[in-house]
């Protein structure tokens, strides 16, 4: 009778346990979000008349490269590993269509950010000798797209793919965005799909296992 209640007491036990790993996993997934990304400069250097003064300068007459300054904020409680990702820039020639021409992909190595911090990368990047035509207007709309993925620092390491992407409405004659502000990339195409797999660190993968086991045993 004693061998037979310490049976069921351990039983219980081995259920409360995976049933508090599995909460405590399950309630830090849900404070887990992608970082902030967003655009704080951008210049196109080929729309910039007052620098060169010449508008219809040729592309080998002209610095076909684009800065910018990109931001990424870790708003999380934990740690974040980025792996390294791409960074697209295109541009929209007819206001009128959804057609873009693509004009470089700039790579961000993989990276650590620590929790609540943030980090700049200001760069250029060349467009390959392709220049952003004016489009006759007073506006030139370029398109930024940032694919890659993220791995939260836990218990439970959950990945993250991220698929952002912003219109950028630049000066047609100073070549600068026209926002003052920072421009924050949304979400966009499969980005809409939430993308995320639980990996567990070795010694909870072992627990876990152990736990199973014994209630096999037992049952």
């Amino acid at each position: 009778m004693a061998h037979g209640l310490c049976l069921e007491n351990l039983k219980i036990m081995i259920y409360i346990t995976i049933s508090s790993v599995l909460l405590i996993l399950f309630i830090q997934s849900l404070h887990r979000k992608i970082p902030s990304i967003s655009i704080e400069e951008f210049y196109v250097n080929t729309l910039n008349n007052t620098a060169t003064g010449n508008t219809t300068a040729t592309p080998t007459t002209k610095n076909t490269t684009i800065y910018f300054d990109l931001k990424l904020d870790n708003h999380n409680p934990v740690g974040v590993y980025y792996r390294p990702m791409n960074l697209t820039f295109s541009y929209f020639p007819n206001k009128t269509t959804n057609s873009s021409i693509p004009l470089a992909v700039y790579t961000l190595r993989g990276f650590h950010q620590d929790h609540h911090k943030e980090k700049h990368v200001r760069d250029t990047v060349m467009t390959g000798g392709m220049m952003v035509q004016p489009g006759g207007g007073s506006v030139v709309v370029m398109r930024v797209d940032l694919v890659g993925r993220v791995k939260f620092k836990s218990i439970a390491q959950w990945k993250r793919s991220v698929v952002v992407g912003i219109d950028v409405e630049v000066d047609e004659f100073t070549g600068e965005k026209l926002k003052k502000n920072s421009i924050k990339l949304i979400p966009s195409g499969a980005a809409q799909v939430v993308d995320w797999i639980i990996c567990l660190p070795a010694p909870a993968v072992t627990l876990l296992i152990l736990t199973c086991s014994f209630n096999l045993m037992f049952l």
